[in-house]
């Protein structure tokens, strides 16, 4: 039997290892947080990269705001379309040519009057209304500039044909053109069409 002075020995041993032991136990939180790290690799992670953590924390919706929902796609902008050019054929409104064109307006409008002097029929008239708004829009169009070089030097040839009746070729360059400019200049183009058609009916040589 242990005697008095062994039993308070031992209790001073006891209470020295106490005193030499390391720190606390981990807590459960210390412990979570390492089992984390060791499954995802790092011990910083986001319900964003993992989404069963957003169900676990309560922050479910904020990681992905288009799971549900297609995500939105670029804006569109709707083209700008030019405004139509009037078909009234007034010289004061016609606007400033550069020099070189002006043999070519002259040329037009001189076709327009010499066919205003010949007799017409209802058909006729029509097609003339017509001859006289493509080239109103064709000469205002040239003024501000928006009929490209290389059209713009077909048409010159176009009147260089007319000032010699050759109404062939004259068709033969307008047909030309609709094939390969229509879309951006037919507002013009199908009065150019009656202005030939109808010259080659009043002034067949």
């Amino acid at each position: 039997r242990q005697t008095k002075k062994e039993r308070d020995a031992l209790m001073e041993h006891q209470q020295q290892q106490q005193h030499q032991q390391p720190g606390a136990q981990p807590t459960a939180a210390s412990s979570t947080q390492r089992t984390m790290a060791s499954k995802y690799g790092d011990g910083f992670v986001t319900s964003a990269s993992h989404p069963e953590l957003a169900h676990q924390y309560g922050n479910v919706g904020t990681s992905n705001p288009y799971s549900n929902t297609s995500r939105p796609g670029t804006a569109r902008v709707a083209a700008v379309e030019k405004p139509p050019v009037s078909g009234t054929l007034d010289l004061d409104r016609i606007g400033q040519l550069a020099e070189d064109y002006i043999p070519m307006q002259d040329t037009l409008l001189s076709l327009i009057d010499a066919l205003k002097q010949t007799q017409l029929a209802a058909g006729d008239k029509r097609q003339l209304a017509e001859a006289e708004k493509g080239v109103a829009v064709f000469l205002k169009r040239l003024a501000r500039g928006d009929v490209p070089e290389d059209v713009a030097g077909k048409m010159m040839t176009m009147t260089t044909t007319i000032q010699t009746y050759d109404w062939k070729n004259a068709q033969a360059i307008q047909t030309g053109l609709v094939n390969t400019d229509w879309k951006e200049h037919k507002d013009w183009l199908k009065g150019i069409k009656a202005l030939l058609q109808l010259s080659t009916k009043k002034f067949r040589t």
